[in-house]
C-alpha cells in the first residue's frame, strides 16, 4: 500500500468513527458534523493532483481562509451570512466589466471632487431653498424655474482632485476646540452704485469671507450638481497673526 493510500485510509477511518461516536445518526447532533471534518476526505485526492499539502494546498487555502473569515459577520447563521458576502463581493467586483452600471455606482473616472461622509439625508428650510433657486436662476440664466426637490443629501468634507480634504462646519464635532479648515475668503466684483439704481456702474474688488455649512448633492431637471452651502462672515476681527477670526 502506497503512502497516499494510507492517508486516505487513515483519514476515512477517523471521519467514520467521528460519525458513528458523535453523530450516532441523530439529527439533532447535525450541529457536530462540521465541514472542515468533511474536507479530510479529499486530502489524499488533492495531494494526488496536486502534490504535497504544504507545497501547493496549505498555503492557498491559508489565504483564502484569511479572506473569508472577515467576511463572517453571524454567529448564528455563519455559513449563510458568508455565502451571501461572498456574492455581493463578487458581484460588485464584476461591476468594473458593466461601464453603464460601474459609472452610476462608483463615479466617472474623470470625476475631479468626491463628496465624504458624514452624510446624511435633509430637507432644505425656507432661506436655503429661496438660495438654490437663486444659484440655478443665475447658472441656467432662466427667470422661469421648474419645481426643485427640497429633499439633498448631505456631505461634510469633499475630496479635490489633489487628494486635499476640506471640511465643513458640518464635520466640526469638537466646535472651536480644534483649527478649522472649512473658512475661505473670496474676492469678487461690486458695484460701488448698486444702491443708486439710476447711477452709472463702478465695479471694483473686495474681499468676503464664509463658512462652508455643508456640501451637498441635488438633481434638478434630471441632472445632478455636486454643491456648497455658506454662510457669509461680518466683521471678521485679526487675531495678530496674519489670520483673521471669524
Amino acid at each position: 500500500m502506497t503512502e497516499l493510500a494510507v492517508i486516505e485510509k487513515l483519514f476515512l477511518e477517523f471521519v467514520t468513527h467521528y460519525e458513528r461516536e458523535y453523530l450516532q445518526n441523530d439529527p439533532t447532533r447535525l450541529p457536530a458534523a462540521l465541514i472542515s471534518y468533511h474536507y479530510l476526505l479529499h486530502i489524499a485526492t488533492s495531494i494526488h493532483n496536486t502534490g504535497p499539502a504544504w507545497a501547493t494546498w496549505q498555503y492557498p487555502m491559508e489565504r483564502l481562509c484569511g479572506m473569508l473569515l472577515p467576511l463572517v459577520r453571524s454567529k448564528q447563521h455563519p455559513y449563510t451570512n458568508l455565502q451571501n458576502q461572498i456574492t455581493i463581493w463578487t458581484q460588485f467586483s464584476h461591476l468594473q466589466y458593466k461601464s453603464e452600471i460601474y459609472h452610476k455606482i462608483l463615479g466617472k473616472d474623470s470625476a475631479e471632487e468626491e463628496l465624504q461622509s458624514p452624510s446624511r439625508k435633509y430637507c432644505m428650510d425656507r432661506v436655503e431653498m429661496q438660495r438654490l433657486k437663486a444659484y440655478y436662476i443665475t447658472v441656467l440664466n432662466e427667470n422661469q424655474l421648474k419645481s426643485i426637490i427640497q429633499s439633498v443629501q448631505k456631505y461634510g468634507k469633499l475630496q479635490t482632485k489633489n487628494g486635499l480634504i476640506i471640511n465643513s462646519k458640518l464635520s466640526n464635532r469638537k466646535g472651536n476646540v480644534v483649527c478649522t479648515n472649512y473658512c475661505f475668503s473670496a474676492q469678487l466684483l461690486v458695484d460701488r452704485n448698486a444702491h443708486c439704481p439710476n447711477a452709472p456702474i463702478i465695479l471694483e474688488e473686495k474681499e468676503f469671507f464664509r463658512e462652508v455649512q455643508y456640501f451637498f448633492s441635488h438633481q434638478y431637471d434630471k441632472q445632478w450638481s455636486m454643491l456648497v452651502y455658506v454662510q457669509w462672515v461680518r466683521n471678521p476681527q485679526p487675531s495678530g497673526h496674519d489670520p483673521l477670526k471669524f
